[in-house]
């Protein structure tokens, strides 16, 4: 095993004791998907058995509180992770599943409801759970639930996106319009695709759904010379102020143009096509001084950064690795040469272990850049 891995798993495991959440983003469930992958890539008794410790341990805490539904930091997080782990020597009985189903089937109409979609906490990263089950099992009961959920987020998107695409904030002079793939109208463009691509008929509707999502995005797009992006972090849509966006995977015109470039393919446009590889190419001007980025991690840290340029040239044939370079030389500083794993967080550094802001997720990107894992394990950060 590669000596920067077993410093990050070391790390890792000591936090596993204390450690009491359970999302796959922001806890448990991302840990057991680290030691799933390094089982993948090396069979070890060692960690099978920390494995299975910590899906009892999640199993056990489910068990005493309550949870939220989401992604990030719930139920469908745990639920995803369960379905997404291959290993002949973990059995999870259907009944298990099916009340996972049942649960969070209602979880997932309820944020429909309210136009919740958001990836992390919201609808889609509930959906996602589903779409995990359904490439498993292609159980009819399931394709009815993702089926009734595209229809409807299809409808909305046709007839009024900007009520779909505002924040859920109830107090109207608070609502934003969110640009990025984390929270906003770039990620709700990349999961309708996954989405769509995984059931089995084509929405007939869904073509308009993609280009108007793409021209309400590009009704704002405009190059900023501060940030020296495109597209906005946000809009406070009462006065229509801007907030620039940083560059990183949670918002800013790197995971945009992902979502631009999955468009182009899904609908054949080799114009679209064009317009996400210019995005991606101009981000390659911002300096790690201009970037606004201060930590190693996924969400909006260099290895986010890493990981997004490493994909781009899976997709598009054109290497990034001098780009990569800089970043990496970057991360190595920020982690003190990967033995310290902290992520800035109100104005201070914490130490964290988990995929998003943590050290599970740069030792999965680790991994994955060097082309020792499949990188399917990224559908958890609405990156396709």
């Amino acid at each position: 095993m590669d000596p920067i891995i077993l410093k990050i798993e070391e790390q890792i495991w000591k936090s596993v004791d204390a450690e009491k959440r359970i999302g796959v983003l922001d806890g448990l469930s991302g840990i057991a998907l680290f030691y799933n992958y390094l089982i993948e890539m090396e069979s070890n008794e060692e960690y099978q058995n920390k494995l299975f410790s910590v899906i009892d341990k999640i199993g056990d805490l489910i068990s005493e509180e309550s949870y939220n539904p989401s992604l990030c930091s719930g139920i469908a997080g745990y639920g995803w992770v369960l379905a997404k782990i291959k290993n002949k020597n973990l059995e999870i009985e259907d009944d298990y599943f099916e009340a996972l189903d049942a649960i969070l089937a209602e979880s997932l109409f309820e944020e429909a409801a309210k136009n919740y979609y958001d990836f992390l906490h919201g609808g889609f990263g509930i959906a996602l759970y589903f779409i995990e089950r359904y490439k498993a099992k292609k159980e009819k009961s399931i394709e009815t639930i993702l089926t009734e959920f595209c229809n409807t987020l299809i409808e909305k998107i046709n007839n009024n996106p900007e009520l779909l695409f505002s924040s859920d904030s109830e107090k109207p002079d608070q609502k934003m319009y969110y640009f990025g793939l984390a929270h906003g109208i770039s990620g709700t463009l990349n999961f309708l695709i996954y989405l769509q691509t995984n059931l089995p008929e084509v929405h007939p509707a869904i073509h308009e759904a993609i280009t108007k999502t793409i021209g309400f995005m590009n009704t704002y797009k405009t190059f900023d010379e501060e940030s020296k992006q495109f597209y906005p972090g946000q809009i406070l849509i009462s006065n229509a102020s801007v907030t620039k966006a940083r560059l990183g995977w949670c918002q800013g015109d790197l995971g945009i143009a992902n979502a631009i470039l999955n468009s182009g393919s899904f609908l054949k446009n080799t114009s679209l096509k064009e317009d996400g590889n210019s995005l991606i190419n101009a981000t390659k001007n911002i300096t790690v001084e201009e970037s606004l980025v201060n930590d190693f991690a996924l969400c909006h840290g260099s290895s986010g950064l890493i990981l997004q340029y490493y994909l781009a040239s899976k997709k598009t044939n054109v290497s990034y690795s001098d780009t990569i370079t800089i970043w990496y030389e970057n991360l190595k500083k920020q982690t003190r040469d990967f033995t310290e794993f902290k992520s800035f967080f109100i104005n201070q550094y914490v130490a964290e272990t988990n995929i998003l802001n943590g050290a599970a997720g740069l030792g999965l990107t680790l991994l994955t850049i060097e082309n020792k894992i499949p990188s399917d394990w990224v559908e958890c950060l609405n990156l396709y």
